[in-house]
């Protein structure tokens, strides 16, 4: 209950989305069923976005090709079924089996950048959600076999 109804409408929520680390750049959701399309690698063609999402060009597949997912770094859309009005920041973190942590953070960008390796999260022009996290090579992503990835994003609601 909020002392002023203006409150209710101003007030970030957090989307926390959590996957194991099944194998190198391989992630099972912890929660069955995340409306999520995860990539280590650049998806096949636009129309894979573009099909998961049900818009078209959103997000651009130049923001997920082989020099924005180079070594050590997770991207992914999110299917918030054009419910975002305001992306305002992600933090995300990496637990390696032996506890290293490996947090990113960063505020929201207007849009992912094209063929970079930058930890970037942004609102797509219909509602939806996209990011991107260089985790380093400490621990080495590319190479654990073991551990929890959690992505936080705070977002308003339309």
């Amino acid at each position: 209950m909020y002392y002023n109804p203006q409150l209710a409408g101003a007030t970030p929520r957090t989307l926390r989305l959590l996957w194991n680390i099944t194998g190198a750049v391989t992630v099972a959701p912890l929660i069955p069923g995340l409306p999520v399309l995860t990539a280590f690698s650049a998806p096949s063609a636009q129309s894979v976005i573009d099909d998961f999402l049900g818009t078209t060009s959103e997000f651009l597949l130049a923001a997920f090709d082989a020099t924005a997912l180079g070594a050590d770094v997770m991207g992914g859309v999110v299917d918030m079924g054009g419910q975002c009005q305001k992306v305002i920041g992600m933090v995300a973190r990496c637990y390696s089996a032996s506890n290293t942590l490996v947090t990113r953070q960063c505020q929201a960008s207007s849009a992912l950048t094209a063929s970079t390796l930058a930890t970037e999260v942004a609102k797509g022009a219909n509602g939806n959600i996209a990011f991107r996290v260089d985790f380093g090579n400490s621990p080495d992503f590319d190479n654990l076999t073991a551990g929890t990835i959690e992505i936080e994003i705070l977002w308003l609601p339309k």
